[in-house]
This record gives C-alpha cells, structure tokens and sequence, in this order.
C-alpha cells in the first residue's frame, strides 16, 4: 500500500505547487505563484519563525509558515509534513473560518498518511485530511484556492479511495467560476482546462476531452 501512495503522490506534489500562497490572505486565489526552490522556502521560513518569534499574536506569520511548510513538504514530506500540520493546525485554532487554512491542513494530513507506517495511522491521517478538505469546500465553495487544493489532491489520491468524483466536481465547479470572475490567469484557466481533458480521456468521453483541450490550447499564453 506504501508504494502506491508514493506513486500517486508524486503528481500531487506538481499540482498542488501550483496553488501555493504564501499569504493566502494577501494574494488573489487565482494567482499563480512563482514556484520556489527548498533553500529559498528555508530562508522564507526562517524569517516568518522570526516575525512570530517576536510577535506570537502575529496571525499573517504563523498562517504563512505554515503554507510555507506545507510547500516544503511538497518536496520532502518526512523532513517536513509533521511541521506543516503543526503551523497550520496552530492558525486553524486561532481563525477556523480561514478555510484555505482548512484545505492546506486537510492536504498536510494526508501527506503524513502517505509516510505512515502504520495502517491505522495511515488511515486515520487521511481521512482527517479528507473531512478537513470537504469542509472547507462546503464552507467557502466559491473560494478557487480551496478548489484546486481539493480537486487535485482528490485526483491523485489513490483509486481505492474513490476520490475521483470529487476532482471532476472541483474542476468544473472551477470551470464555472472562471465564466463569472474577471481576472483570471490565462494559465490557470489552461491548467485546469486541461486537467479536465485528461479526466474526460481517462474517462472514455473522447468529445469532453477534446472540447477542454481546445479551450485549453485557444486561450492565449501569458509574457
């Protein structure tokens, strides 16, 4: 079971980057964040530690660290998963109603499943992470950082889990806010027009496929 939560893993890492915030109040959802290498997340982490070292009421610090840890787990999960649960559990207690919180808590957890040893464990921390994930996407479901979040993490859970539904929902949930918000990165319609492309392919719907990859391949590329 270990290798096929580590297989299945390895494309959620890629995804869920894309959805990275730093401050995930400050930064519009619908951005796509530059992508950071694990020295530079180590240097940013260090100075937010700083920020709440001297302010411990400083919620944008505590909330970023834990958004940060969360990303370097991303990369290494043993090195860092644990921490991200432990920030974000931190700012989830202090605000319960920052639901990108909640989403980015819910995919920590289930990141310390895939490393459990332990079936019991395993199970338990993934399905923490998967009330955690639903929540916040009842509770803020307009919200497009807590759908990506969802949708990709549902997408790449192993089959077993029965996830799949959930990320077809999430993309075309996402597919409808796009037609209703203004400002959205040319690149993250694109992604997700083409995440839909390959669910409908794996699918077996050889039209929606086609129909999401040209919506995909029509929209313009950003400088």
């Amino acid at each position: 079971m270990n290798r096929v939560f580590r297989s299945s893993f390895l494309g959620l890492y890629g995804v869920l980057s894309l959805v990275f915030l730093l401050f995930a109040s400050q930064v519009h959802a619908e951005e796509r964040p530059e992508n950071m290498d694990l020295k530079a997340l180590l240097v940013q982490a260090a100075q937010l530690q700083q920020r709440l070292d001297q302010d411990p009421s400083d919620y944008e610090a505590l909330q970023g660290l834990g958004i940060v840890y969360h990303s370097m787990a991303l990369k290494d999960s043993k090195a860092y998963a644990k921490k991200a649960v432990q920030y974000l559990e931190q700012a989830n207690q202090k605000k319960f109603d920052d639901y990108v919180v909640l989403c980015y808590l819910g995919s920590a957890y289930t990141m310390l499943a895939k490393d459990a040893r332990d079936p019991m464990s395993k199970s338990s921390y993934m399905n923490k992470g998967i009330e955690c994930m639903d929540k916040a996407v009842r509770m803020d479901p307009d919200n497009i950082s807590v759908r990506l979040i969802r949708a990709n993490n549902s997408k790449s859970l192993p089959k077993f889990l029965n996830r799949r539904p959930v990320a077809n929902e999430d993309f075309e949930y996402l597919e409808g806010l796009f037609e209703k918000k203004l400002n959205i990165s040319a690149s993250l319609k694109a992604s997700v027009y083409r995440d839909l492309a390959a669910l409908y392919k794996e699918d077996g719907d050889a039209a929606k496929a086609r129909k999401y990859e040209a919506m995909a391949a029509a929209i313009p590329k950003e400088n």
